[in-house]
């Protein structure tokens, strides 16, 4: 049964958790207890926002030539492989970079797939807009671009209703690190960051994770009005 009026008004807004710097599997274990509890109704909508060692994660579906090291050359260079349950296809983590995990009951919310991602990447545009830095979405590809290249990534897995995995926003990151993969399955694409448009000036990881974690967090309290 769809909630009433009067208990959307009363919903409380998303709680809010910073994980710090965290391996991507640990994120990951914490995003399913989370999501099991949503699933259960012994927790709210959570946002938990964190930064990753240098990883390079896979989507489910995606092919294995998307990476385009070996094993033994990635460990070398200290970067993680891990096969993930999220769509999408390669991608890449590392300290500098701005994560956000919406776990989030958004079928409550009335929201599919398509409308999911889009409030995602409406959270990130208008982040980056408070910036100085102009991003736009490109038909059919999860995401947002600047001028300079792709600077925002989303993938995410609904399962019963509730979306787990999310987003990332390069922000002072070593973007030569993408170039172990093909990303997002788009070997053309440049990659670029918020430290590459602002310079010193750009904000932390964390800063800007927090304010798309408010952003989305507005966005959900709307809904939840309606």
């Amino acid at each position: 049964m769809l909630p009433s009026a009067l208990e959307k008004q009363a919903a409380p807004a998303p709680s809010v958790q910073g994980w710090g710097l965290i391996s991507y599997r640990r994120a990951w274990r914490r995003q399913l207890d989370l999501w099991r509890a949503i699933c259960e109704g012994r927790a709210d909508h959570t946002l938990a926002f964190c930064q990753h060692p240098p990883t390079i994660t896979l989507g489910r579906h995606a092919p294995t030539s998307d990476v385009l090291l070996s094993r033994a050359q990635l460990e070398r260079k200290g970067i993680e492989l891990v096969r993930s349950d999220r769509g999408g296809r390669a991608t890449v983590h590392a300290p500098g970079q701005a994560v956000v995990y919406p776990v989030v009951a958004v079928a409550r919310l009335g929201l599919g797939t398509r409308a999911w991602v889009a409030m995602l990447e409406d959270a990130v545009l208008e982040t980056l807009a408070a910036l100085g830095i102009a991003s736009h979405r490109r038909p059919g590809r999860p995401g947002l671009w600047t001028g300079e290249g792709k600077i925002a990534f989303v993938g995410l897995r609904i399962a019963r209703g509730v979306s787990y995995h999310g987003l990332a926003v390069n922000v002072d990151l070593d973007v030569s690190l993408f170039d172990c993969i093909v990303p997002c399955g788009a070997a053309s694409d440049r990659i670029t960051s918020v430290a590459a448009h602002l310079g010193t000036q750009a904000p932390s990881a964390d800063a800007i994770a927090r304010r798309v974690c408010a952003a989305i967090s507005t966005r959900i309290g709307e809904l939840q009005r309606t």
